[in-house]
């Protein structure tokens, strides 16, 4: 007879291996979906946050570096981000490939987080312990290699995103275990730990407490137990009391909310009550690439047109009743069936896209928002696949499965090296939205970053041609005129930017740098002035000013303008910076101050020529001949054309007693500028003295 009794153990056996592998499936395809990712660059908002942020270059490892970091950041309230982001910086030295695996890394324990959110939540709907692994990890696998996630994992900001719904999830999966555990508080600990963590990685996880309550009263407690007191009336009645706050302070009394929300949309080209109305069919627009991800439906611009009103377009009413549906149906799922697990999943989509989807004033696209979301999604695909292999189409149910795998995989395979560069990514986003004037303006951008900067104005013009009141596109062509030496070009197109932006800084800053660069230093003045008083805050117009003010002889001046730009940007104070201070300091007779400035900028840039060359001649004036004959023997060995250099050490050489090589030196340099009456003096009263 066969042993009966040994085959429970035997299937123990079998199932406790099969785990690590279904834990592995979720990363090996990971691994293989992205594994060109690394090759891709920084992108957009990589470049205020990351590559144009000064306190983000850390070059120790050191508690003061990273607090420097966290607190000087562009948005200081993600702090996990913000020092991750550091930290890569120190580890590659500014090289994106360290940056593009931490993302990949992040989207690796996001994974893992989904499955084991996913697991909790099917063994709280009764799928047997084994059923519930392999849907899981088949639904996480889904979730994982889905083309829509290249966005968050690929666009190295959009880390913020993973890091929050990595920690959101920990703490849902905390709180779950917690209410089932015999000692709770430590998973209540867990739970509050990583529920902070996520707020300070990004505020979408602010709804953190709706989804709690949401976990609570699908997963945690029976059908017939879910309404026990009056608290939990006022638990559930949260969600709409806050609803109600909001709009009511929006709406009618102008409140701390309003005054929060309503600034974000002075840069935006649509009202709260157009995104309010567009949101709904834009969740539809990313359903619909969550259902058909071809890799050419997915893009960084997206030329999606606002809804207006609600039968402008006739879809947004229908978007409307579709979005109140699903609602609807997951609130009856939720309260009323005796599977709340599909309930929970339904409600989830909404509940996590409450923040980004509503009147927020964001973008209006953007495919990152459904990194969170799409879990609840993952997971009703799974238990479709789950119910559908419970019958006689199990083979379809594992074909389908596998399909869908291998189509997403390789659809992600093909949108990753989009993200490549910035004008491979707009490259396609003009192809996607032809008539989008903003990603012709970006790819425009893109170009002139690869010093294209013939393609960059004819991209300009295109975006021009298609909104002609696109300020920022006369001002960045304005730019490119500039770098391409067609100056009268630039100061029209920096003038039409003025009249459409008036009280933009960047118009009267772009040109009064032309102005300075042209020797027109009065108009430089009264240009960067004026940017100056549009934009208190920005350190761009005193740092221009300084250099104006040294132009004209105000090395007091000069040297206010530079402080004031260090006291309003400490990382605007780099080697250039520091050779300015000096020079303006050697003006004044100041040379011990002088000479510490630039030390200090060739302790920045050991290579900087000019720093070196002014500290000699501070040496010289100082007093200090040997120290100067040592700079102007560095410069010359650097660049052995510099005349000012061979005079300096004539000068230094003089000094010295040694009137034969200075002699040779006042030669040399008279050789390399025989116009410099200074040097011809000197070489005529060394010849005499020879």
């Amino acid at each position: 007879m066969p042993n009966t009794t040994a085959q429970p153990e035997v299937q123990r056996s079998r199932f406790r291996l099969l785990q690590p592998c279904l834990i592995a499936l979720p990363l090996l395809a990971i691994a293989i979906a992205y594994h060109a990712a690394p090759q891709n660059g920084f992108h957009l908002d990589d470049a205020v946050n990351i590559v144009g942020h000064g306190s983000m270059h850390i070059a120790e490892l050191d508690v003061a570096s990273l607090r420097r970091a966290a607190a000087e950041a562009h948005l200081p309230h993600r702090v996990l981000p913000n020092l991750s982001l550091a930290i890569d910086w120190w580890r590659g030295d500014g090289a994106p490939a360290p940056f593009q695996l931490t993302n990949i890394l992040i989207h690796a324990a996001t994974a893992l987080a989904v499955l084991a959110f996913l697991l909790t939540t099917f063994r709280c709907a009764g799928l047997p312990e084994r059923g519930a692994w392999i849907t899981a990890a088949t639904a996480t696998t889904l979730w994982a290699v889905h083309p829509i996630q290249v966005q968050a994992v690929t666009y190295i900001v959009q880390r913020m995103a993973s890091m929050a719904a990595l920690f959101m999830l920990v703490t849902l999966i905390a709180y779950v275990r917690a209410r089932a555990a015999p000692r709770r508080w430590p998973w209540y600990g867990v739970a509050g730990v990583a529920a902070v963590a996520a707020c300070l990685s990004k505020e979408t996880a602010y709804i953190l407490p709706a989804l709690v309550l949401l976990a609570e009263y699908t997963l945690c407690r029976k059908p017939g137990e879910r309404i026990r007191s009056r608290v939990d009336h006022l638990l559930l009645a949260l969600p709409v009391v806050v609803a109600v706050y909001a709009i009511v302070d929006l709406a009618i009394l102008h409140g701390p909310l309003s005054d929060y929300v309503m600034a974000g949309y002075a840069s935006r080209d649509f009202t709260p009550t157009e995104r309010l109305l567009t949101q709904p069919r834009v969740i539809f627009f990313h359903l619909g690439q969550i259902l058909l991800p071809l890799p050419g439906r997915f893009s960084i611009e997206h030329a999606f047109p606002t809804s207006t009103s609600l039968w402008q377009p006739w879809t947004t009413a229908v978007a409307i009743a579709g979005i109140a549906a699903w609602i609807a149906g997951g609130i009856w799922l939720a309260l009323r069936s005796k599977f709340p697990v599909a309930g929970f999943l339904v409600l989830w989509v909404p509940a996590t896209l409450a923040i980004e989807s509503s009147i927020v004033p964001l973008e209006m696209v953007f495919e990152h928002r459904m990194y969170l979301p799409s879990v609840g999604l993952a997971g009703l695909a799974g238990l479709g696949l789950h119910q559908l292999a419970d019958t006689r189409f199990r083979p379809a149910a594992i074909v389908l499965a596998a399909i869908a795998m291998l189509g997403f995989l390789a659809a992600t395979i093909v949108r990753v090296p989009t993200w490549r560069t910035p004008v491979s990514l707009y490259e396609h986003a003009v192809r996607n939205a032809p008539d989008a004037p903003r990603a012709w303006t970006n790819l425009a951008t893109a170009y002139e970053g690869q010093d294209r900067t013939t393609d960059a104005i004819a991209a300009y013009t295109k975006a021009l041609e298609i909104d002609p009141a696109r300020a920022l596109a006369y001002l960045n062509r304005g730019s490119s005129y500039r770098k391409r030496g067609d100056l009268a070009a630039a100061e029209a197109d920096y003038q039409k930017f003025i009249r459409l932006e008036a009280g933009d800084y960047r118009g009267p800053f772009a040109l009064g740098s032309l102005y300075a660069a042209s020797g027109r230093y009065d108009d430089a003045a009264r240009w960067l002035d004026l940017a100056d008083r549009l934009n208190p805050r920005s350190a761009l117009p005193a740092r221009e000013l300084a250099n104006v003010y040294f132009a004209t002889g105000r090395p007091d001046a000069t040297i206010r303008a530079l402080e004031l730009t260090r006291a309003r940007d400490a990382a605007m104070a780099d080697a250039p910076y520091f050779t300015l201070l000096g020079a303006a300091h050697g003006r004044l007779g100041r040379f011990d101050q002088a000479i510490d400035a630039f030390d200090r900028a060739l302790q920045i840039d050991p290579a900087l020529g000019g720093a070196r060359l002014n500290r000699g001649f501070a040496h010289l004036r100082s007093g200090n001949p040997r120290e100067a004959l040592s700079d102007f023997d560095a410069v010359i060995a650097q660049s052995p054309d510099i005349a000012r250099a061979h005079y300096g050490r004539a000068e230094a050489l003089t000094q010295l007693g040694r009137h034969r090589e200075a002699l040779e030196a006042g030669q040399r340099s008279l050789v390399l500028d025989p116009t410099d009456e200074r040097t011809a003096r000197l070489v005529s009263e060394l010849g005499t003295v020879q």
